[in-house]
């Protein structure tokens, strides 16, 4: 046993082992109804997601997502209802709800029949005819939403709507209240909002882990919650919550000499890994009493599996830091103090570690203390000890089932603040990052405390012109400078609807010098925020460097926790992630479809995601490539990036022109605006799979149209500039003097060899097709032709004009004698160009085996009459010469009108001798180079 274990390991896979002992007896507590009775006016905001709504009720499609929940307003009493649950977590009975009055903008206020209590729930059917049974000795219905009465003001959402439905799953599992089961037969009323706080961070992770996660597509409430991955993440949650309180108090200085670890993962457009940080405190290979902290990572690089690097050792006795190594501010007696986030063990028993930061010393008296729990990770899932905001997303690389083995240990580190700690972002060289404006002018920052302070006569009525700041993306606080100090937050939950959601007070403070208005935000609209720009509550103001800034204030003695590994751990981690783990590449039909918004794509892209973004690096290695689709209809579609955030498109390697822009945005989606006169229609493209050796990109898109939003999936090949080259495999060769192919070639070795040239991937099939050769049928002016690059003089022009089953056009060639003669053509089954002289003197297959989107490789079959005739050659019908070469495709009417040079009237007088070449002459034969032997003879 390892000496860091301060007493027995408590065996966490039940919520019964509250301790070292079991649980409590099989009694009920006394409900409220049968002691004294109480009523508890509870402020309710109700704030789902109105996409989840409008599936409940209409059977309309939705998603999931924080930013587009909305507080349903307009509920009836009937949508509500409370109940207590028992030991087993179950329906005890129902609380009478005494009082019912609706607010405004989804609050309301309503009195039930129980004091705050873990085990007392609100209840509410969000439909238009709620159906809420209560049926004692039953769990509770799953199609509603839930929030323990545990605070008179509250916030029922869908994530404490998932937190609250995971703990009571497990105590339904455990049949006990396990770890709470002191708190539910006795409510002490501080121990509850410990409890609720907990509750809440389980809320966020969820939040955070699982619901980017999920599509609803027409789903209930029901169906939610039914879905595999909801009850493999929840439960997951749990068992590591749950773990993680039944843990055995350890020994902190044990764990430190053997070093514990932390890993997390970056993903953001500067680019994504992993990283993984070792602590140390008296390591045997160190200086007694010193401090080491390594940094391992991995950053994702092409196809290149895990593999994690040193990059950065701390060393508490040696390493030192400069200016430049600032990341934030901490407020001493001495002032404002630049911190640089390495911490040092100042003192050190079996219990409590004493730290501080490498800028600090213990006089300063602004450190932490610190203590650990220990608990064995045998035989649990990875997945559930990595299911932190921070580190969930190393989960892609490993299985699904994938389980620590014996020696593997987790802790779960509590630390608190030693004094009360003021902490400020760094702020000098201009950094702008915590200063505060206005709502309605975020570019003109407060210069003064006072001018954050409204006069109480000019207290807003609306959010228009309010003078407030934002601490979120939709909660504005307006701090009213009236006798009561009253600060007001406005929140907008419901479609551009601002109100009032909360009351509360802020005060003026003077700390070691530093005027500062403190205010701490409450529980509900943390709540209620989305992206809270903070990690905690309690905020202060604070005017310094000529602006007034915002800082985070941490209590004394306030507890804060994190996780940790031990070695053995850490090890059984990364040997089992891998980017061999991540899903195969390919197409993921996941969330297309019409009617989509941006929500829908977030969720489908996270769903056909593997470790694949887009970032800045990555955008600019696609500068000036050929970005090639083809779409089942042989549509071949390009798309060029150029370093001046314009683009091209091109399709069958026709250019459309226009005035055209891409940005990557902050979620590494590449936008693409097609026409900037219009930049609300746009594409989203976001990289979700890339098969390196092949080339190919699978691209999960968004199209904002005036008709209606598309998600669709392409599958792009890159090509870099001029890399496109024909594949000459098998090719004939070409004799000048026979003016025959070098060797001779069937029909068949052709078919068989074009089949091995093509290019085709993930059934992406280049070929031609009408469209791409003659446009739209019957419409003479965007006929194409081909332009061969091996003999730039040469071109194969076609229309539309029919006749009987072929097509009309011409073989032109400028060079030597050059030649304009009519032929017919027609497309093989299998996209191959087939064409023939009206006169019957040639025929030629051309198969299209490859394309960069601007050019064309082809694999040709050529076929000469005058070779069959030949009694030296003895070809057949279907002999003849494989060649191959490079075309584009030009408008027919740029064809050059070529007029051959024809053979003279009077012939030449001497007839060539006897084993002379008696072929055609010089000059009119295809590609020969050759002068024209008329103008010779002449």
């Amino acid at each position: 046993m390892r000496a860091y274990l301060g007493c027995c390991l408590i065996a966490a896979g039940s919520l019964l082992l509250a301790a070292c002992g079991g649980g409590g007896g099989d009694s009920e507590p006394a409900t409220e109804s049968e002691t004294v009775p109480v009523s508890t006016k509870f402020t309710i905001t109700v704030d789902t997601p109105p996409a989840l709504t409008t599936a409940h009720t209409n059977g309309h499609t939705g998603l999931i997502a924080r930013a587009y929940a909305d507080a349903q307003a307009n509920l009836a009493q009937a949508n509500f209802a409370a109940v207590w649950l028992d030991k087993k977590g179950k329906v005890l009975e129902q609380i009478e709800i005494t009082d019912w009055q609706e607010q405004s903008n989804g609050t309301y206020d309503i009195s039930v029949g129980t004091r705050t209590r873990i085990n007392a729930v609100m209840l509410i059917d969000l439909s238009s005819n709620p159906d809420i049974p209560i049926a004692p000795g039953e769990p509770i219905p799953n199609h509603v939403y839930l929030a323990p009465l545990t605070e008179e003001r509250l916030t029922v959402s869908l994530k404490t709507t998932l937190a609250y439905h995971a703990l009571i799953e497990r105590v339904i599992q455990d049949e006990s209240w396990g770890i709470f089961e002191a708190l539910y037969d006795e409510p002490v009323r501080s121990r509850v909002f410990f409890f609720q706080e907990d509750l809440n961070r389980i809320a966020d992770d969820l939040e955070a882990t699982l619901l980017p996660k999920v599509g609803l597509q027409g789903m209930k409430l029901s169906d939610l919650l039914s879905l595999s991955i909801v009850k493999t993440m929840t439960q997951g949650r749990m068992e590591r919550f749950v773990t993680e309180q039944a843990a055995a108090q350890a020994n902190i200085q044990a764990i430190l000499n053997d070093g514990y670890w932390e890993v997390s993962t970056f993903n953001d457009n500067s680019g994504s890994g992993i990283l993984t940080e070792q602590m140390t405190y008296n390591d045997e290979n160190t200086t007694t009493g010193e401090t080491t902290i390594r940094e391992l990572r991995w950053d994702k690089n092409g196809a290149e599996d895990i593999a994690l690097s040193e990059v950065f050792t701390y060393l508490s006795g040696s390493t030192e830091f400069t200016n430049e190594d600032i990341t934030r501010q901490i407020l001493t007696s001495e002032g404002w103090v630049g911190l640089f986030d390495y911490l040092k063990v100042e003192l050190a028993t079996d219990k409590t570690l004493l730290l501080t930061d490498a800028a600090l010393s213990r006089d300063d008296k602004v450190g932490i203390t610190m203590d650990a729990k220990v608990y064995s990770l045998a035989e649990k899932k990875m997945h559930d000890f990595l299911s932190s905001e921070h580190n969930h997303h190393i989960t892609r690389y490993i299985k699904a089932d994938e389980t620590f083995s014996e020696g593997a240990f987790g802790f779960y580190f509590t630390w608190r603040p030693e004094s009360e700690t003021y902490l400020l972002c760094d702020n000098r060289n201009g950094n702008t990052d915590c200063q505060v404006a206005p709502f309605g002018s975020p570019n003109s920052p407060y210069t003064e405390l006072n001018g954050v302070l409204t006069e109480l006569a000019d207290a807003a009525i609306s959010i228009n012109g309010i003078n407030g700041f934002a601490i979120a993306d939709n909660v504005v606080v307006e701090l009213i400078n009236d006798n009561g100090f009253t600060a007001r937050y406005w929140v907008n939950i419901a479609a551009n609807n601002w109100s009032i959601q909360e009351n509360s007070v802020w005060a003026p403070t003077t700390v070691a010098g530093k005027s500062m208005i403190r205010f701490d935000v409450p529980s509900v609209i943390r709540q209620l925020a989305d992206q809270y720009k903070f990690e905690h509550e309690n905020l202060f103001l604070v005017e310094d460097r000529s602006f007034v800034h915002i800082g985070e204030t941490l209590l004394e003695n306030q507890p804060f926790n994190y996780s940790g590994f031990d070695n053995n751990a850490k090890q059984q981690i990364f040997a089992a992630a891998s980017r061999d783990n991540l899903p195969a590449f390919g197409v993921c039909n996941f969330g297309n479809g019409v009617g989509a918004n941006p929500d829908l794509y977030l969720n489908a892209v996270t769903e056909c995601g593997g470790d694949e973004r887009f970032t800045q690096q990555t955008i600019n290695d696609l500068i000036d490539q050929h970005l090639v689709q083809i779409d089942e209809e042989g549509v071949i579609s390009t798309t060029i990036l150029r370093s001046n955030n314009s683009w091209e498109h091109y399709i069958h390697g026709l250019n459309q022109g226009g005035s055209r822009s891409w940005s990557l945005t902050e979620q590494g989606y590449l936008k693409l605006i097609p026409d900037t006169a219009n930049p609300d229609e746009f594409e989203y493209w976001a990289l979700t799979s890339v098969d390196y050796n092949r080339s190919l990109l699978a691209v999960k898109a968004y199209g904002a149209q005036p008709e209606a939003d598309l998600i669709f999936t392409l599958i792009s090949k890159e090509y870099s500039p001029g890399s496109l080259a024909a594949c000459s495999t098998q090719d004939s060769g070409w004799d000048s003097a026979t003016t025959a192919p070098v060797t001779r070639k069937t029909l068949t070795q052709y078919q068989d060899q074009a089949a091995l040239c093509k290019q085709i991937w993930e059934q992406r099939n280049p070929r031609f097709t009408q469209a791409l050769l003659i446009g739209q049928s019957g419409d003479n002016s965007d006929d194409r032709a081909l332009r061969f690059i091996g003999d730039s003089s040469r071109f194969l022009q076609l229309s539309d004009n029919f006749q009987g089953d072929f097509f009309l056009g011409n073989y032109v060639d400028s060079d030597g004698c050059g030649f304009n003669f009519p032929i017919r053509w027609q497309l093989e089954e299998d996209g191959t160009l087939y064409y023939e002289a009206v006169d019957g003197s040639m025929n030629e297959r051309i198969a299209m085996t490859d394309t960069d989107g601007l050019g064309f490789a082809i694999k040709a079959f050529n076929h000469q009459a005058r070779w069959q005739d030949d009694p030296d050659l003895q070809y057949t019908a279907t002999d003849g010469e494989i060649w191959s070469d490079l075309i584009t495709l030009i408008d027919a009417a740029a064809v050059p009108n070529v007029v051959p040079i024809t053979e003279p009237i009077n012939p030449p007088a001497e007839p060539p001798a006897d084993g002379e070449p008696q072929g055609p002459v010089p000059g009119t034969i295809l590609n020969d180079g050759q002068t024209c032997g008329f103008t010779e003879a002449q």
